[in-house]
């Protein structure tokens, strides 16, 4: 009886002690805390301060344009190019060892290859025709700056980001007896990208011919 008073006594002991030391312990901790978050914050706003502008940044908000809507079936077509070639080549050989084996004549072979070859080329002249095809143009909301987005020549969307003082003039270029489309050219480094002006929908006119200027 006398030990488990003892015990008693002890374990309260114990406890006062754990209590005296959560006591002390955390102001400590907690003022500490405080600390290296004050000091982090500092840190934050001192790397915020001495952060450089980037000239690279973009606007905000973009504005739409102009807009191509068949720039989806283009980009479709133009992908479709080397699914042609490819399965012409194994197709022809196919047809030429059937040949030899006398399951088939030579001349489906011809046919086949010239069905594969022609596909082939015209999806060539095509992408070749339409490269850099222009999908969407945008401006920001003070029309200083323009984002072109069109096709390269493996169909994927590319975007680009010139100053409109960099856009030559419509009014430089030759008038085309077609009119199919009117090229896009700036003075930074001369790459032509092309608008179907015709058959595309402009949603702000006078922002299009702030950019591109009159023809």
């Amino acid at each position: 009886m006398n030990n488990l008073i003892r015990l008693r006594s002890i374990v309260r002991t114990n406890n006062a002690l754990s209590g005296a030391s959560l006591c002390y312990w955390t102001p400590f901790q907690t003022s500490f805390v405080r600390h290296c978050s004050a000091k982090s914050t500092e840190c934050a706003k001192q790397n915020q301060l001495n952060r450089v502008p980037s000239m690279t940044d973009e606007p905000s908000s973009w504005y739409t344009i102009y807009h191509f809507p068949s720039i989806t079936f283009m980009a479709s077509l133009k992908r479709l190019k080397l699914y042609p070639a490819a399965l012409t080549g194994v197709s022809v050989p196919v047809c030429l060892g059937l040949a030899y084996a006398d399951i088939c004549s030579v001349s489906t072979a011809q046919v086949v290859g010239s069905i594969g070859f022609s596909s082939t080329l015209t999806l060539l002249a095509f992408s070749y025709i339409t490269s850099n095809l222009v999908g969407y143009i945008y401006t920001d909301d003070q029309q200083r700056r323009v984002k072109i987005s069109f096709l390269d020549s493996r169909g994927k969307r590319q975007n680009r980001i010139y100053s409109v003082d960099d856009i030559v003039p419509r009014s430089e270029f030759k008038r085309s007896w077609l009119k199919l489309y009117f090229p896009i050219k700036n003075y930074e480094n001369g790459e032509i990208y092309k608008i179907v002006y015709r058959y595309g929908k402009i949603y702000d006119e006078c922002a299009f011919r702030k950019v591109f200027g009159e023809e």
